[in-house]
């Protein structure tokens, strides 16, 4: 795991512990279908043991007694009182539980969101602490539903950030909305977040495999940079994506730094970033991935001889603008030798 150090970010090699329980975050919008969705997932998840955690924000628990799990393996988290930090009492309850059940047996882990959960404090979390030791973040699935999409869009910011946040948007209930409505809620989502897999879907059936594990370096090696031209551009869409690519090797020091200022002047606004480098001098591909400004990078794999080398962040976020400013000095991070 990677962290700060000496005022930049230290990129080395971690060999990963298999003990670590992969977690997929199903969130969305209140309505969208996720305790569904979440039934339809357990019932083609085979091979493996997995435990359901459901966050619940009302005094009485609802949701865990419609899914489809033992009782033993279902784990309902309230919100707690107004005088209680609700993510750090959520920190300290994935901790416990990573202790409680490690010996049992504890192979997949999936948190169903509140409808009203921000997703920042979510995947937050397994960036902090213990828990990048004990968990590994597989995806956040932020479902959206077809038929109200647009106007949770325009009337909710909560449900702009969740597609933001997202590796996976599925448009749930596609078939209460018309096909013309259909496509320009993709269109949006996909102006929102040009990097989350999107998929339309009937009572959130979808092909696991595609959903539940997502490789961060599969996900971007094919990204170039996106235009947000167009007439049906939304006004309550602040919220942008920005590609930055670069095929000559990196000099570790100059991203160093790089990272550093872009936290320094952008941070509250960069709600997600996440990107692999090609260091000069290193046969290592590096990842990096952030929410604001805490963030988390590593030697994930040495380079295949097929693979084509490159660096290639992503910055999700506000009033990014500016986006050729942001490739120049992205590419200044060149090394001296190219």
């Amino acid at each position: 795991m990677g962290f700060p150090l000496g005022g930049g970010v230290y990129y080395g090699v971690v060999h990963e512990h298999f003990s670590k329980v992969p977690v997929t975050i199903v969130g969305g919008f209140l309505g969208a279908g996720k305790t569904t969705t979440i039934n339809y997932i357990l019932s083609n998840f085979t091979g493996k043991e997995v435990d359901v955690l459901v966050r619940e924000y009302g005094a009485v628990a609802i949701d865990d007694k419609l899914i489809d799990l033992k009782k033993e393996n279902i784990h309902v988290f309230t919100r707690g009182s107004i005088h209680q930090d609700p993510q750090l009492l959520l920190y300290d309850y994935l901790h416990h539980l990573h202790h409680e059940k490690a010996e049992a047996g504890f192979e997949h882990l999936i948190m169903e969101a509140s409808g009203l959960d921000i997703p920042e404090y979510l995947i937050q979390l397994f960036f902090l602490g213990h828990l990048p030791y004990q968990y590994r973040l597989g995806s956040y699935i932020a479902l959206v539903d077809a038929e109200y999409g647009h106007l949770n869009l325009d009337e909710f910011r909560v449900a702009r950030e969740q597609v933001a946040y997202a590796d996976v948007i599925l448009i749930n209930k596609v078939d209460l909305a018309d096909e013309n409505t259909i496509e320009r809620l993709r269109e949006r989502l996909g102006r929102i977040n040009s990097i989350a897999r999107i998929y339309p879907t009937t009572y959130g059936q979808v092909d696991i495999d595609k959903v539940l594990d997502i490789s961060l370096y599969e996900q971007l090696k094919n990204l170039k940079q996106v235009s947000y031209a167009g007439k049906d551009e939304n006004i309550m869409d602040d919220i942008r994506t920005v590609v930055l690519t670069e095929n000559r090797p990196m000099d570790k020091k100059k991203v160093n730094k790089w990272i550093q200022n872009l936290f320094d002047t952008r941070g509250l606004n960069i709600l997600r970033s996440k990107g692999f480098f090609y260091f000069a001098d290193d046969d290592y591909r590096y990842e990096f991935q952030a929410v604001r400004k805490t963030f988390s990078s590593k030697a994930d794999h040495i380079w295949q001889e097929d693979e084509e080398r490159k660096s290639v962040v992503v910055l999700i976020g506000r009033e990014l603008t500016d986006a050729e400013e942001l490739q120049e000095s992205f590419s200044s991070c060149v090394a001296s030798n190219e």
